[in-house]
């Protein structure tokens, strides 16, 4: 029982001083701030084109202009409109959803990943990458003929037909799931969204509603623990990174360091097993 205490303990630190000291590590190589399009002083997990490989996550590199910023994720392009560091997360949209358009539609092959899915990051086994942070989807379909039976269906009149019918309803499955469609349907496409603190008003959003939530964008997080430690040792794990990593950034600057304490965590990962 001690040990395992003590080997939890000693990976607590070990996993803190690899994020410290790889940070340092990346500041020491050049790692600083930089701006993309119309966002301004980008940190880590970010990267951009031409930077060493020690600087921030090759997923969350940036593509950028003089008025956008730009990440790949999964099968699209989006833009990234804002960071926010204390939440560990950061806003997209999806350019191909034209509300400028007075009827847009999703393509049907630009797809985010899933609710805790993503990447899985080669240099970090513990983490992936690139997880949507909102569990609701806009899920679009053509059907054959009106649905009559249900009240989530909402009419897409715009691109409606006589022998088609669009429709969209939300799912807060993460994604849109089979079940949900009716037989004499097809699926045309899905986008994710966020609507605040309270989802009550998606029962009766109309099409016209659920545009002005998605082109607001949606949140894509920073790289997430999949660690199947216990919770609380978890929770610990990502606190103390979280508030220690300026801390260590400013201690650890030899690349010794840097090695000695990545073997060490995983010999403890290891040896807690």
């Amino acid at each position: 029982f001690h040990r395992s205490i003590t080997l939890q303990s000693l990976t607590v630190f070990s996993l803190i001083a690899v994020f410290a000291a790889d940070h340092a590590q990346g500041g020491d190589d050049g790692c600083t701030p930089f701006s993309c399009g119309h966002l301004r002083d980008i940190l880590p997990p970010f990267r951009q084109r031409g930077d060493p490989l020690e600087c921030g996550v090759e997923a969350y590199e940036l593509g950028c202009t003089t008025s956008k910023a730009t990440i790949h994720i999964n099968t699209g392009t989006y833009y990234v409109t804002a960071i926010n560091y204390t939440g560990f997360y950061f806003w997209v949209t999806d350019p191909n959803f034209n509300t400028g358009s007075s009827c847009p539609l999703p393509l049907w092959n630009h797809v985010p990943y899933l609710v805790h899915d993503g990447i899985f990051d080669s240099d970090s086994p513990a983490f992936y990458d690139l997880s949507i942070q909102s569990n609701y989807r806009a899920c679009f379909a053509n059907c054959s003929r009106a649905v009559t039976n249900k009240s989530a269906y909402k009419p897409v009149a715009c691109q409606s037909a006589n022998n088609s019918h669009v429709y969209v309803w939300v799912s807060d499955y993460g994604s849109c799931m089979v079940e949900d469609l009716e037989p004499y349907c097809g699926y045309l496409g899905t986008i994710p969204f966020d609507c605040g603190n309270s989802s009550d008003w998606l029962q009766n959003a109309s099409y016209a509603d659920m545009t002005q939530f998605i082109s607001k964008g949606f949140t894509v997080q920073f790289p997430v623990d999949t660690n199947a430690w216990e919770g609380s040792v978890s929770k610990t794990i990502n606190l103390c990174r979280n508030n220690t990593i300026s801390y260590f950034k400013e201690q650890i600057s030899d690349a010794s360091i840097v090695s000695w304490t990545r073997a060490f965590f995983w010999i403890c990962l290891h040896d807690s097993n």
